[in-house]
């Protein structure tokens, strides 16, 4: 047990380069990070950093050991959860048009094989994200396409595609003009939008399209949110866009009318747990599970 702690400090000094960074973040001296880092090289035989005035260095030999350390900490966290509440527990980090529409039914899915697991869902930075992922302090990332094609790590990451499927511009049923056999252009130009987009989506659409967006200041509403952007558009005469198996619930429904959106954008979620954790069954099941919704 003593040895697990002298790994949780190391991992916290390499992590942020810093031993004053490491002692505030575990909330200890710098004295005792520094017994613990020598107690490590003396048992270990080895020196895990240069130190100067102003800077921490890594040697090859912690090179070796953080990725390992990493892969150990979280393994007897996850061990600890297990002993201590008998419950398989997984955190999750999402973009937001995710959990709206693909992890919430996963869950009740996955319940009927793990009644008892506790799942947390929250959203981040895509990047961020990726850190949370390689630490482990995070078990599965479920996010666009657009957002993996830019993540750190990725090479440590195994990818796994939850759906892929086109775009429907939806709108309300008594929208009064005929959107059918109109341009994509024409129709940012002539018709208000609400759509859960962000910046950073935006620079993976065709340079044209972002010059027409930017010269247009469209779309005139942009929600970080799938379902206020569908309730603006029941209450109005805006537009917004849809996953095809969203949108079609909505449509029998007779809440919204529906056109296929001329132009070729997907809607592509992937999910990725660590590529260590790639044989912890509950992990694939709940992956399995987004991809029967």
């Amino acid at each position: 047990m003593d040895e697990m702690r002298l790994l949780r400090h190391f991992e916290a000094v390499y992590r942020l380069s810093s031993f004053s960074a490491a002692a505030r973040e575990l909330r200890l001296t710098h004295s005792a990070i520094t017994k613990s880092i020598k107690a490590l090289e003396d048992g270990w035989e080895a020196q895990l950093f240069n130190r100067t005035t102003r800077s921490v260095i890594p040697t090859e030999a912690a090179k070796k050991l953080y990725p390992q350390a990493v892969e150990l900490l979280a393994f007897a966290a996850s061990v600890r959860r297990s002993v201590a509440t008998e419950q398989i527990e997984i955190n999750i980090l999402s973009g937001a048009g995710a959990i709206e529409g693909y992890i919430h039914p996963a869950i009740l899915k996955f319940a009927r094989r793990y009644p008892e697991a506790r799942i947390n869902v929250a959203t981040m930075q895509a990047h961020l994200a990726a850190d949370e992922l390689l630490q482990r302090r995070t078990d599965i990332l479920v996010y666009h396409d657009t957002s993996f094609a830019v993540m750190p790590h990725k090479n440590q990451m195994r990818l796994t595609k939850v759906v892929d499927e086109p775009y429907l511009i939806v709108y309300r049923p008594e929208f009064s003009s005929d959107l059918r056999n109109s341009s994509l252009g024409d129709l940012l130009l002539h018709y208000d939008w609400a759509l859960p987009v962000s910046r950073t989506f935006e620079d993976f659409l065709p340079a044209k399209l972002r010059t027409f967006l930017k010269n247009e200041a469209a779309p005139r509403y942009r929600l970080a949110n799938q379902t206020a952007c569908i309730e603006l558009v029941k209450q109005s005469d805006l537009l917004s866009v849809l996953p095809g198996s969203l949108a079609d619930g909505l449509v029998a429904r007779g809440e919204l009318s529906a056109i296929p959106l001329p132009a070729d954008f997907r809607f592509a979620i992937s999910a990725a747990i660590h590529d260590n954790a790639a044989l912890e069954p509950a992990l694939n099941h709940f992956i399995d599970c987004m991809k029967a919704i």
